[in-house]
């Protein structure tokens, strides 16, 4: 939109610019709620839509059984939240064992870092 008046014209270029900050927050917080979303869908399909998102490659190694939904929404969250900390182009493999006593390993490999990282985390679910 264009306006005759200076002063009606300055409003409008200030009113955008805040538009544009709110819908790049939005955007953010979309990507945070991106998996959580996504995991009434599975925790799979989920955790892959999230890697692929973010240009990661993504193994999963995940139990038979399917979890039960708080143990998937945590383990979602978990890993989720690893996956974020990742540059793109790095491989990560994740494997999930247990119902109660949920254990979670994830190795990660970073373009540029010498080694791949090793992190664990055991969840109590149920």
């Amino acid at each position: 939109m264009a306006a005759d008046d200076p002063s009606v014209g300055a409003r409008l270029d200030a009113a955008q610019g805040l538009l544009r900050r709110v819908l790049d927050d939005l955007r953010g917080i979309g990507t945070a709620l991106y998996p959580p979303v996504l995991v009434s869908g599975g925790l799979g399909p989920a955790l892959n839509a999230l890697a692929e998102h973010r240009d990661l490659r993504l193994r999963l190694d995940l139990p038979g059984n399917e979890l039960a939904p708080v143990t998937r929404s945590r383990v979602g969250l978990l890993v989720a939240d690893h996956l974020h900390t990742l540059c793109a182009g790095s491989v990560v493999r994740v494997r999930v064992r247990g119902r109660r006593l949920v254990r979670v390993r994830i190795t990660d490999k970073q373009p540029g870092l010498p080694r791949p990282r090793h992190h664990r985390a055991v969840l109590r679910c149920g």
